[in-house]
């Protein structure tokens, strides 16, 4: 590819991944340095002369007002492509609301599976180390949560949570998406700029919380509180909110370590954030009381098997997993993780090995010690079916499985 200069260009490095945005507007270095702006806290670096894909580790992301110069990319690259990425420009409040999400999208996508990602907040306590993850969806209070108490404690991000395998956090120290006005993109704003406190290179922290943000938005003012909750309800929440479990080996297995390592994940009830202070601050600095932490909740845990099947057998779907809790049955296929009754669960759980319906049937009578009615057996299927964590018909050894090779054991953690 022929080389050509560009207006200016902004590096950045957002968890370790290197990120280069070529601007290509008429107002290149104005717009340059509101990125700066915007992204100070990941000490952005200003570029001259870039030729994209011209580093083999970092991705590309052109703003420019049209096509013209993605074209020209294109039709003189022949290799490296997925690393160049495009947002066409209309205005800059648009540009710098779509790159933040580009940014974050690519961080992510180069991570997943290496680490585990929250869709969440994370704050710090520069003191004792400790670190926790607020995890909610999007609208319902992250980043007002975030803005408040990351001028009290040690701001890590308010979008995604980066987790290693010692459970240490990875900042992600991205501009605050703020509404100001509904009619218009969210304004950017830099943590720094926000009176946030941002760590320093020398700081680490280490995720020992995991809570659920729950705000009471209605006329009922809710005195903030701290609530045990339970595993199967932590797990629907917190894994709808993850980015890549189904892509990571042993993905729900390591988020149930952690959630036990954290002594079980909690719910802050609250209605204004600032209230809750004095709570977060708890957690983070004398750990939390004792009748909120949860004993290691032991999970019965059993993976889909890759044999092949005949026409007419019934087979667990590939790629498919369970998580079973006392009395309640956890199926996931996918990236979707579905709560399904203790008796649909058997269903799941019986085959291990490809089977018969009237066979599967008759373990299942066996099992329960009683006739089970058609209607139910046949409903009970088909909802398995329309999951897709059971099919019928003839099933192909060599099929992928995303998740594991087939076993069944008990997944605990000591806290």
């Amino acid at each position: 590819m022929k080389r050509d200069s560009v207006s200016v260009a902004v590096a950045l490095s957002p968890a370790g991944v290197p990120v280069i945005v070529v601007v290509r507007v008429d107002h290149a270095q104005e717009l340059a340095q509101t990125i700066c702006e915007a992204w100070e806290s990941l000490n952005p670096q200003v570029l001259h002369d870039v030729t994209p894909l011209e580093d083999e580790s970092a991705y590309y992301i052109i703003l420019e007002e049209d096509n013209e110069y993605y074209r020209q990319v294109l039709a003189e690259s022949t290799e490296n492509t997925g690393r160049l990425l495009f947002l066409r420009y209309s205005s800059d409040e648009q540009v710098m609301e779509s790159l933040v999400s580009q940014i974050t999208i690519t961080m992510i996508m180069t991570l997943v599976g290496k680490y585990q990602m929250f869709h969440a907040a994370a704050l710090g306590d520069p003191e004792t180390g400790r670190a926790l993850a607020l995890v909610a969806e999007s609208g319902t209070g992250k980043t007002t949560a975030s803005r408040f108490l990351g001028q009290h404690l040690t701001y890590l991000t308010d979008e995604t949570v980066i987790v290693d395998a010692d459970y240490s956090v990875v900042p992600y120290l991205k501009p605050l998406s703020v509404i100001v006005d509904p009619a218009r993109p969210k304004e950017q704003i830099s943590p720094a700029r926000a009176d946030l406190k941002i760590p320093s290179s020398e700081q680490s922290f280490t995720l020992t919380q995991l809570v659920i943000l729950a705000r009471d938005k209605s006329e009922n003012h809710v005195v903030p509180r701290l609530v045990p909750v339970d595993m199967v309800d932590a797990l629907l929440t917190i894994t709808g909110q993850t980015s890549g479990v189904a892509a990571t080996e042993h993905g729900v297995e390591k988020l149930i370590e952690l959630i036990n390592d954290c002594g079980g994940a909690l719910r802050l009830e609250y209605s204004e954030i600032e209230e809750a202070l004095p709570l977060v601050q708890g957690l983070l600095r004398g750990g939390r009381a004792a009748e909120l932490v949860q004993p290691p909740v032991e999970v019965e845990v059993a993976y889909a098997q890759r044999d092949p099947a005949a026409a007419h057998l019934l087979w667990r779907g590939p790629g498919s997993s369970a998580y079973r809790v006392d009395e309640r049955v956890l199926l996931m296929r996918g990236d979707k993780l579905s709560e399904v009754s203790f008796f649909a669960g058997d269903i799941w759980f019986e085959l291990e090995k490809p089977l018969e319906t009237a066979k599967l049937r008759q373990r299942l009578e066996e099992l329960y010690d009683t006739e089970i009615p058609a209607e139910a057996f046949e409903y009970n299927i088909t909802e398995l079916m329309n999951l897709g964590v059971i099919g019928r018909g003839v099933l192909d050894s060599g099929e992928e499985v995303t998740q594991a090779p087939a076993e069944s054991h008990a997944a605990s953690s000591q806290s």
